[in-house]
């Protein structure tokens, strides 16, 4: 578990302080290399100097798999694909342990959601099919998992961007090190049900692994997804997309890649902006909220948030979220109960909500908790988030009345 600051006079409330002292870590460099030449190439975007919409459709036959990038993705999840270090004994290995992890988590976490998104019919056919995931890290499979039907995905995090490697010309130790590095930054997700940003911190420092677009290109592998393109890009000041052209990847503030899943017609993107979005940094820096602001509108999921929503250092986005999303999906480190309700949703309240981790003590809600006693919810069918170890989950599904 994170560690607990001494506050005899604290300025900063604490999941506030946390957040800007991760941001003062993240590195400064990230080593990046290339897999293939086909990232290079430009596809068919949804830029931010278009008019606003969310997402320029794309027909798979105008967009052809990247093979490259696909059998990379494969080939870090510990799936079967041509690349030639999987003759290994060692890689053999691997791919045996990464097959037995993601039954584990299908089993426990995965299907449980999956059946139950359906089974509790959530999503209108007219909700928007963008999904914008704050302070997400790299945690692609909880996005996909609750809103399978997506076909944009926007998150942000402190953590880098990373860039894809050749494995073709890595050392055996280097490889070992990656083997091992990679699971044990998936280990909180899959046991917990979030990514732990403290360890994250760490883990996308380490050698080969070096930023989100691991986890990310992991999970899409495991879900069969096949990869079109992979783009890394800027914002300029007016928040419009600049593509990198002869520059290093470690200058790219975001990344977006093209992917398809089994039965999809269109090509769906996932985008990730390493950001600091507190309203400190949105002032100083506009470029992100130029981009979002140009979006249409979208859905909303908070999950393991550090109740940063909680805190008016980031009322920039917690603005954002009010005037653009449809349909909200959040445990209670989301925006409070008091602020949806005030904000003219209609909140569903889901699962069961008594208290929270001694670190979060002071963001209990005792609204929220009075709301759940009257409402008496049936308890969800599997555990995610930072109540996970008190057997305990919440969720609060809320749509924005007309």
């Amino acid at each position: 578990m994170v560690g607990v600051l001494s506050q005899p006079k604290q300025i900063f409330p604490l999941p506030l302080l946390r957040f800007m002292l991760k941001a003062f870590a993240l590195p400064l460099a990230v080593l990046m290399a290339c897999c293939s030449g086909n990232t290079r190439k430009q596809a068919v975007q949804d830029t931010a100097s278009q008019k606003p919409k969310n997402v320029v459709k794309q027909p798979l036959a105008m967009l052809p798999v990247d093979s490259s990038l696909t059998h990379f993705s494969r080939f870090i999840a510990g799936m079967p694909n041509p690349v030639g270090r999987t003759k290994s004994t060692f890689w053999a290995g691997y791919a045996a342990a990464n097959d037995q992890k993601w039954k584990t988590l299908q089993d426990h976490i995965g299907s449980p959601i999956q059946s139950w998104v359906k089974q509790a019919a959530l999503e209108k056919s007219t909700d928007p099919k963008t999904l914008f995931y704050p302070f997400a890290g790299g945690d692609y499979y909880y996005a996909h998992s609750f809103f399978p039907k997506a076909d944009t995905v926007i998150m942000i995090g402190l953590e880098p961007v990373g860039s894809v490697f050749d494995p073709n010309v890595q050392t055996d130790t280097d490889l070992a090190v990656y083997y091992q590095n990679l699971p044990n930054s998936l280990f909180f997700p899959h046991r917990l049900g979030f990514f732990r940003t403290k360890s994250m911190a760490v883990d996308f420092r380490k050698g080969l692994l070096n930023g989100t677009l691991h986890t990310v290109l992991f999970y899409l592998a495991r879900f069969d997804a096949k990869i079109h393109y992979l783009n890394h890009f800027n914002l300029d000041k007016e928040g419009k997309e600049v593509a990198l052209v002869n520059q290093p990847k470690q200058s790219a503030m975001a990344y977006r890649i093209g992917y398809s899943l089994p039965g999809d017609s269109q090509v769906r993107t996932v985008v990730y902006f390493s950001y600091d979005a507190s309203n400190q940094n949105l002032a100083a820096n506009p470029q992100l909220m130029l981009w979002l602001n140009r979006r249409d509108k979208v859905q909303t999921f908070f999950k393991a948030a550090s109740y940063l929503m909680h805190y008016d250092a980031f009322s920039t986005i917690r603005s954002f979220v009010s005037a653009h999303t449809v349909r909200l999906l959040q445990d209670d480190s989301g925006l409070p109960y008091r602020f949806m309700v005030s904000n003219g949703f209609d909140v569903n309240l889901l699962g069961a909500y008594t208290r929270t981790i001694a670190l979060f003590g002071r963001e209990f809600q005792p609204d929220l908790k009075t709301a759940y006693e009257k409402a008496k919810p049936a308890t969800l069918p599997f555990l995610i988030g930072y109540n996970a170890e008190f057997k305990e989950c919440n969720l609060q599904s809320a749509r924005k009345a007309k």
